[in-house]
């Protein structure tokens, strides 16, 4: 359910290190909150939009 909520309703796309990366931010202006997928299709919900992508990053795996 929550990559297909990503692919219709994200509102941010950003990059880190070459990985693209969709983000839906939410709530209150005061209070937002950011929700992503890794690499592994596992949900990351965090306070920021940096913490959630650096997250998303630091599960990349290197395929050789």
């Amino acid at each position: 359910m929550a990559k297909v909520f990503l692919e219709k309703k994200h509102n941010i796309d950003t990059a880190r290190n070459g990985y693209q990366i969709y983000i839906f931010q939410g709530g209150p202006p005061h209070e937002p909150y950011f929700i992503a997928l890794d690499n592994r299709e596992q949900v990351i919900i965090g306070p920021g939009k940096m913490i959630v992508a650096t997250h998303v990053v630091g599960k990349l795996e290197v395929l050789v």
